[in-house]
Parts: C-alpha cells; structure tokens; sequence
C-alpha cells in the first residue's frame, strides 16, 4: 500500500491509496496522550514455566526440537514441495501435539466429513423476548432477576422463559413448563420462596393449574382446591400477611370473578369476605411496601373501572384518594418500586384508547408523573417490581396502531430509561479472538466514534454480549495483535497503537479467568501495531509477523512466544515474506500450518496478492502456485474455520476509501470465492473469530468509506 507521511493534513481523495498509520489518521482526530501507568508484573507463579517450555530468554533462542514428523515437513517446504497450485496436502496429526503428517493428495476438492451445510452471513440482533403482551412478569427474589413467562401475540399463544437482569435478558431452556398461555396471574411467594403462576387463557380455553418457579425450574403443584380456570386475574404478595393474594378474572362465560383466594405452602384458600371490589377482570394489583398493605386499581366488567382498593389483614378497603386519581382503565401496569417507597402506574386502555401516563401512589394518594421520556401508549406492559435497591422494569405491550412491542424500560426517582441492547458500542481496529480455557469469545478495544478509543473488555457467548470489568487491562488503543495461546492455555495481546498513530506500543498481556495481566519478558519485539498474530499448533508456539510502527516502516521480522519468553523461529538467512502491516495470518488446522495472506507494504501502489505457509521455522511463498486468490488488501478477517473445514476470509481495506465484501476460503493450497446471499457489506478493520460454541465465524464492527461499521455478522 502508499505510504503517507502522518503529518498530512489535506483532505484525501477518494482512491488515493494509505498506509495503516495514514488510515488511523482519516478516521480519528489526535487526541491529548495520557503518560503511560507502569504496568504491572503477573501476580504468583507462571503457569508456563521456562523450564517447561524449553527455552531461555534471550532473542534468537530457538524451542526445544520437534518431533522428526515436524522437522521433515519443515525441511520438505525449504526444498520447494510445498503445496502446489491445485493439490492440497494430506495433513494427520499423530498423538504428539506437534506430530503432524502432510503429504499430497489427488483432488483439490476434499473436505471434512461433517455434517453438510449451506454457509451464509447472518446479522445477530440483541436477545430478548418477541413483541407480546398479556405476559406474566415478576421480579424472583430467590433467584435475583426479573422472570418473564409467556404472553400472548397475533398468533398461538407463548411458552418461553426469559430472565432480565443487568440490562440484558437471557432465555431459560427448562427440563419442563407450563403450557403455552397469556394472562397468567403471577407473584413471588416471599415466604415459601418461589414464584407461583396460576391459569391463564391457552387462545383455545381457561387453565386452573398451579406452577412454581425456582432456581430456574417450573414444577407444576397439586393443591386440594384451586381458583376456577380463568384469565386476567390480579395477584399479588402480602407481605405483611404472609401469603399471596389473588382476586378476579374472566372466565369462559366473559363474567368478571369477584372472589378472593389466598396462597400459602402450596395450597389455595378462597376467603369470604363481606367487603371486596366489584367482579372485575383485567385489574392492576401490586405490595405496596410503604404502606403496608395490597392495592387494587381499576380493571373492566360491563364498563372501566377506575376505583383503588386496599387488601390488609383479610379484609378489602375502598379508598378514597384527595386531589385527584388515574382516570379509568384497564391493563395499566403496577408496581412496588421499593428504591423509591412508591407504587408506580403506567398505560393501561382508557375511555380515549391506550395512553402513556405514569402515576405514583403513598400514603393513600395518586400523584401523576410528569416525565419528557417514557414509554410510548400502549396497554397490557408487563411490569415487576425491582429488589430493594434496583428500578421495576417494565416490558413490551400493545400500541393505538395495534403494534405489539417488545421495548424494555426501567424506572426510578420519576425518571425512565430506555434499555438498550446490551452491546460494545461501534468500533474498528479491534481484536477478537475465542478463548478456549474461559469458553467464550474474547473483545478488547478498538477505535470509535466521536474520535474515542476503547480499552474495554467483552465477551460472545450464545448470541449474547457482556461487558467484563477487569481489575487492571491494556492500554486503550487500536490494532493490537491478540490470540489465543494453546500451549499456555490463555489468550495473549501484543503491541497496537493509540488511534491518532502517535504512540504504539511493545507491551506483551495474556488473559485467564476474566482477568488480564502484564506479561514481563526479558526481551519482546519491538513496539508495532497490526501485526499477524496466531497460535501454530503444529510447532506448538504463538506465532507473529510484521506490523508497522508510527514512523510508517513496515516490519518483516518473525517472533515466536511460549511459556512467557519471546525469541526468533527463524534461521538465519532464511526467506522472510516482504515488510508489511496488517496481514491475514491464521493457523490453517485442516493443513497444518499457518497461513499468510496480503498485507499493506511500502510502496506508492497496493503490492500483488501473496500467500505463504509457515511451519518449522520456514516460511514459503506459494502464490506462483495458486491459480486465484483474493485482491490485495490488508486487515481483513480471516479464521480457521473447523466446522466447514476452511479458512475463512472476509472483507479488507484495499486503499483510500476502498473496502471488500468478498468472501473467500482457503483449503489445500487453493483459494475459492464464495457467493452467500447476503454479507456484512464492504469493510475492513474488523474483529473476526471463529466460535466453537455456535460453530459459527463472529465478525463485529470494523470501517467503512464512510466511518465505522456496526453489528454482530455469524457465518
């Protein structure tokens, strides 16, 4: 790729072709450099010690000898027999982790026997519950998180199980339960210690059954006696009573219930009470723990109800608020927020249709909430209660346009708050790798926009991300390399630079456990940013190549780490591919031996397309026997693909303002171009990691022609 001095300040032509300093400077102003912190040594012993891995600290010290297998494959790419355009090596590993077999094969077209499959880019959106509403929602107080069950939409009837807590809301997979339904009553059971869910409506009939939910099971119960089959009841805790109370509903004959039963260790109890509201379906009933009593708001029989009832002591109290009350509705949302010592009412179906107004009861009054943010109208939310020192949530409903929706917010100090997917914000020049030991895959840093930079720590898992908060990390900065290391059983993080390309950095950190640590090698490569950086499994070692330094001098120089220690693999006078930034480099399992792919080099033109192999110590270019590989470019993704049985690579930054959206596999010595329907779009800059968990590549974030990328693609 060009080269541009880093002082350049002109606009730049779209075309015009950049090196990686250049690019950091396109897309990021410089920005005030904060005086690095000392880093400090690992804590305890090194898992890896020297002596184990075989090596001494000092630049030049090659490993221990491999195996002869290894040796001979090594010895095998200097003479020239490495793979030739169109006849893929054979490659068997043998018991020893580095004894590796490669010999010829006849076809180019072998692949792994696994399970067929169509590969296709597929966008990841956030999890969380489908649009809904009649839902049954509770805050679990055994379990710590809000628990959401079922719920009714255009179509049958819901059977999930979703948790949310933290801002992020997790689906449950139980062995077990209750059938697909809506408008189930539900509350936690303080004194027995579990939720308890009663009825609800199937879309074809009433349900009278009686299940509990604890430590993430639903066991269905067995009462002697139970409420009749309806839908729509009010239920709430006593707390000051000790056992659950439930009133009302609808039953098959539309006729709204008006009895009351109580809920204790298992067994239900109808009460006959003298005083008790109107038969009513479709009310909201929520603890008030200020107040120490039950309160009941409105509902629907032959007209809309607009009355507050008070339940304590076995007994219903009409009351009659001062000033003024919510006008008349049905399917409002309730809840005791504890954080503030109020109950909390929102929407609900009035006489003019769904609305959006939030009121606060104490002490026996409403107060309306006046807020500039809040939920859109709608009917039917599903709200909880938060713990002791945590905001209700409120979840999805039915809007005027007859929208079911699925948007969550929380409330606290008359204040509401959208909660928005949980994700890293958008980013480029970040590093992503899977972490084999922690089982999940591994984010840190990157560049963002309004000129930021990151230093923050995430994990993939399952379609989810969450945000890890280590007691110490990197740096914030750009361009690092990071893998994963087989040998030592932790991922490592080399070099990178600050976004501005002022400052890039030689400092060397390995992660384990959700933690990162400095890693104090007596002697490490000099600082760089975008190096190739993979694990080769064949020689057993994590192996990196080139990169580029602030001064714009790109790097040709091989380094191996193990056990703590950095040195050269390579003989003397052996062949190096050219200097370079940004490479492809992954370790090719279905071969044997690492690949290189491309890169930005010096020059005023983007240097030709070249694919080498490394194993042994050896480096060998192939690409006089390749017939067809990707455009030149740098900093595309690019994986090892065990499920398909490839390397995998996507995108790349080609010069100026030019990005691929080609996707390309790697097998055998051959490179084949790949259709799928649909992809992430022209980018490069991107984080890639293959993840076993889903057998799927990641790809997040990365830059455009027009700024920084978002989203989470899975192929």
């Amino acid at each position: 790729m060009a080269k541009l001095d880093s002082r350049t300040t002109g606009r730049i032509r779209r075309g015009d072709a950049l090196p990686l300093a250049a690019m950091l400077v396109c897309l990021v102003v410089v920005v005030e450099l904060l005086s690095m912190l000392p880093i400090p040594p690992l804590a305890g012993p090194r898992e890896a010690s020297l002596a184990h891995a075989g090596l001494v600290p000092r630049v030049g010290s090659p490993p221990a000898p491999g195996s002869a297998l290894v040796q001979a494959a090594s010895a095998s790419l200097r003479e020239g027999a490495g793979p030739a355009g169109g006849v893929p090596w054979n490659c068997t590993s043998a018991a020893s982790p580095t004894g590796v077999h490669c010999g010829t094969g006849s076809s180019s077209s072998a692949r792994p026997s696994i399970t067929p499959t169509t590969p296709s880019w597929t966008e990841i959106a956030p999890p969380a519950p489908s649009g809904r509403t009649y839902g049954s929602m509770v805050y679990d107080a055994k379990d710590g998180y809000v628990l959401l069950f079922g719920g009714l939409v255009s179509g049958p009837a819901l059977q999930d199980t979703w948790t949310f807590v933290g801002g992020t809301w997790t689906q449950l997979t139980p062995a077990s339960s209750p059938s697909a339904r809506g408008a189930a009553a539900i509350c936690f059971d303080s004194a027995d210690h579990y939720v308890v869910l009663f009825g609800g409506f199937s879309g074809t009939s009433y349900l009278a059954d009686t299940w509990k939910f604890s430590g993430g099971l639903w066991t269905v119960l067995s009462p002697t006696s139970h409420p009749s089959a309806r839908a729509d009841a009010a239920m709430s805790y006593d707390t000051k009573d000790g056992y659950a109370v439930l009133f009302g509903g609808f039953d098959a004959a539309l006729t709204g219930r008006q009895d009351t039963w109580e809920f204790s260790a298992g067994q239900w109890t109808p009460l006959t009470l003298a005083t008790h509201p109107a038969g009513r379906s479709q009310a909201a009933m929520a603890y008030d723990s200020a107040d120490g009593y039950v309160v009941l708001f409105g509902g629907t029989n032959t007209t809309t109800l607009g009355d507050t009832w008070n339940f304590t002591g076995g007994l219903w109290t009409q009351l009659t608020p001062l000033l003024v009350a919510p006008g008349a509705r049905y399917l409002a949302g309730l809840a005791n927020s504890a954080k503030d010592g109020k109950l909390i009412l929102f929407g609900g179906h009035t006489s003019v249709g769904r609305v959006s107004d939030a009121w606060t009861f104490s002490g026996g009054s409403w107060t309306k909430v006046s807020s500039s943010v809040h939920p859109t109208s709608r009917d039917g939310p599903m709200v909880a209660d938060g713990p002791a020192t945590g905001n209700i949530v409120l979840f999805g409903g039915v809007s005027p346009a007859n929208a079911v929706l699925n948007d969550t917010w929380t409330f606290h100090g008359l204040v509401w708050t959208h909660v928005l997917p949980h994700l890293p914000a958008p980013r480029s020049f970040d590093a992503l790798t899977y972490d084999e030991a922690d089982g999940y895959v591994l984010l840190f840093g990157g560049g963002g926009l309004a000129n930021n930079q990151f230093g923050d720590t995430w994990k993939y898992f399952h379609g989810a991300w969450t945000q890890l908060h280590p007691a110490q990390s990197p740096s914030a900065r750009v361009l690092p390399g990071m893998t994963y290391d087989q040998a030592d059983g932790y991922v490592i993080l080399f070099g990178g630079t600050s976004p501005a390309g002022a400052t890039d950095f030689s400092d060397t950190w390995t992660f384990l456990a959700g933690a990162w640590h400095a890693d104090v090698a007596a002697v490490g490569p000099p600082s760089r940013y975008a190096p190739g950086l993979t694990y080769d499994a064949a020689d057993g070692y994590v192996l990196m190549f080139g990169g580029e330094n602030v001064s714009n001098v790109d790097m040709s120089d091989t380094w191996a780490f193990q056990g703590g220690v950095w040195w050269d693999p390579v003989p003397a006078l052996s062949p190096n591919p050219d200097p370079r930034g940004g490479p492809e480099m992954t370790y090719d399992s279905e071969d044997g031996y690492v690949v290189l792919f491309s890169g930005a080099g010096t020059g005023s033109s983007p240097p030709p397309a070249t694919t080498w192999t490394y194993v042994g110590g050896s480096w060998t270019n192939i690409t006089s026997r390749v017939s067809t590989q990707p455009p030149a470019g740098a900093a595309a993704g690019f994986v090892d693909d065990t499920y398909d049985g490839y390397l995998l690579l996507y995108g790349e930054f080609e010069g100026g303002t030019k990005y691929g959206n080609q996707t390309w596999e790697y097998l055998g010595g051959v490179w084949t171009q790949l259709a799928p329907a649909v992809d992430p779009g022209h980018r490069g800059f991107t984080g890639m990691a293959f993840d076993p968990n889903d057998n799927v590549a990641v790809v997040f974030g990365g830059a455009t022609a027009t700024g920084i990328a978002s989203g989470t693609w899975t192929y």
